[in-house]
């Protein structure tokens, strides 16, 4: 399953909606990555998803493969499209 989000944080992913994007990730069994640039960042480390570097207007793909792959998906693509 796969999807492609526009962030939409003013402030892009910084510290905090790293931290939200990893609790929706570790909450499902699925595997979850985050596809920007061709580079691929594993969703339920808080290391990646600060390096991801990601800003306000960025397309992001949201990567997940498992049971649970959707719920991942959309959990992790409502933390990338939140305003705040």
């Amino acid at each position: 399953m796969k999807k492609k989000y526009t962030v939409m944080n003013p402030s892009g992913i910084h510290a905090r909606p790293a931290l939200k994007i990893v609790e929706a990730a570790v909450r499902h069994s699925s595997d979850s990555y985050l596809v920007k640039d061709g580079a691929s960042f594993f969703a339920k480390s808080l290391v990646n998803m600060i390096s991801i570097g990601a800003k306000f207007g960025d397309v992001i793909e949201v990567v997940a493969e498992g049971e649970d792959s959707q719920a991942a998906v959309e959990a992790i693509g409502a933390v990338l499209t939140a305003e705040h």
